[in-house]
């Protein structure tokens, strides 16, 4: 047996100790918040209400609407906000910038051997200070995302009812059932949860780095990895936990999915262009198992294409809705185009939407799917302390 085969076991042991841990953890906080919203009455046996069918009145243009407002807006903002610039002096590179442009030239082609000598001149004399900045940016990036995702939910509250006509219910934001809501989202967390690690520890491992490539961080640990201050921890946690379950669920399982079920033709459509995407991805130059996801996009694609047509096959019993399965399918597959600068992330992340999109689906509410969301990130950012404190466990 070789050494490779036991060191690569004993990391993967030691990364479901950790996902056992997490979940521990985050399982006694979800019991005692479910118990205590029955402690007086005992939790029902029909936690899913009858199935409704919802019209809803918004066309792609409010859609794009949506999705300008809530990422790009949003975004753009957050980052050219000129408090959170944070420049260092020319002398503080002496001849970085000379190395970055040349390499950011020579990138769109192929970084190759030049541009990666003249980035680590670069780099070597002015990684310290430069690092520094660009941990100061992002923090300050995550802490105008907090102040202004509010605002941007009642720019949209308003803006897009008056467009469309929309209710409230029919974005699944209510109250109706709110209990159940939230009871069955922690049973749905339970259950997705180590399947999506399990799935997220098989990809990872180092064979199919040779068709697809290495693994690319995500920009969250990339932070914590360099900045290990209490704020910074506070900060991607709340933007982890709280930002990123309600901004995606409102936009991806409030907005987009029931869109995509009303238009299934658009759900084909998003799947021809994912298609062209994989391709698109395998036939850029450079990439491969040193740089880039390499073939990684094309193989996901091809299990996921007939995966359309049998996943409204498999679901024909339960969802009787035309088009309502493919809906849900181009839903999770556009939430994990949403991720796909973390490579090969996306893959475990499609099986955690398809959860999601079933759930917001049946209970016509977006309480549920916020539920499992929070509690997913959340015992991601528990194991990431772990891993961090190992005394912790």
């Amino acid at each position: 047996m070789s050494e490779s085969f036991i060191s690569t076991t004993q990391r993967y042991l030691q990364e479901l100790q950790l996902l056992a841990s997490a979940m521990a953890l985050v399982a006694a906080f979800a019991g005692i918040i479910v118990y205590l919203l029955w402690r007086k009455t005992g939790i029902p046996r029909q936690l899913v209400g009858k199935e409704q069918v919802v019209k809803v009145p918004w066309d792609w243009l409010e859609v794009f609407i949506a999705i300008l407002l809530l990422m790009f807006i949003l975004e753009s903002v957050a980052s050219s906000i000129p408090w959170g610039k944070h420049k260092l002096p020319n002398e503080a590179y002496m001849g970085f910038q000379v190395g970055a442009a040349a390499s950011a030239a020579n990138m769109a082609w192929d970084q190759g051997l030049s541009g990666g000598f003249l980035s680590a001149v670069g780099a070597i004399a002015a990684a310290p200070k430069e690092l520094d900045r660009q941990i100061e940016e992002s923090r300050s990036r995550m802490l105008y995302m907090i102040i202004l995702f509010p605002l941007a939910l009642l720019v949209l509250f308003n803006v897009f009812p008056k467009l469309c006509g929309a209710r409230f219910y029919q974005m699944g934001l209510h109250m109706n059932r709110w209990r159940e809501n939230i009871t069955l989202g922690s049973v749905v967390w339970l259950i997705v949860t180590p399947l999506c690690n399990i799935i997220l520890l098989i990809v990872l491992l180092s064979f199919w780095e040779t068709l697809w490539g290495r693994q690319e961080e995500h920009p969250f640990a990339s932070l914590l990895k360099h900045d290990m201050r209490l704020s910074t921890w506070l900060l991607v946690g709340f933007m982890a936990c709280v930002i990123a379950p309600l901004r995606e669920e409102i936009l991806v399982r409030g907005i987009i999915q029931p869109y995509l079920i009303r238009f299934p033709l658009i759900s084909d459509v998003i799947m021809i262009m994912s298609i062209i995407f994989a391709f698109s991805q395998m036939m850029t130059p450079g990439s491969g198992p040193d740089r880039g996801m390499g073939l990684g996009p094309l193989l996901f694609i091809a299990v996921m294409a007939p995966g359309y047509y049998l996943f409204e096959k498999w679901l024909e019993p339960w969802i009787k809705e035309p088009g309502a399965a493919r809906g849900i399918f181009a839903t999770s597959l556009l939430f994990a185009a949403m991720h796909f600068s973390a490579w090969p992330q996306p893959i475990p992340l499609f099986i955690l939407s398809l959860a999601l999109g079933l759930l917001a689906y049946r209970t016509r509410s977006l309480i549920g799917p916020i539920t499992v969301h929070f509690l997913f990130n959340l015992t991601t950012m528990i194991m990431m302390v772990l891993k961090v404190y190992p005394t912790f466990k």
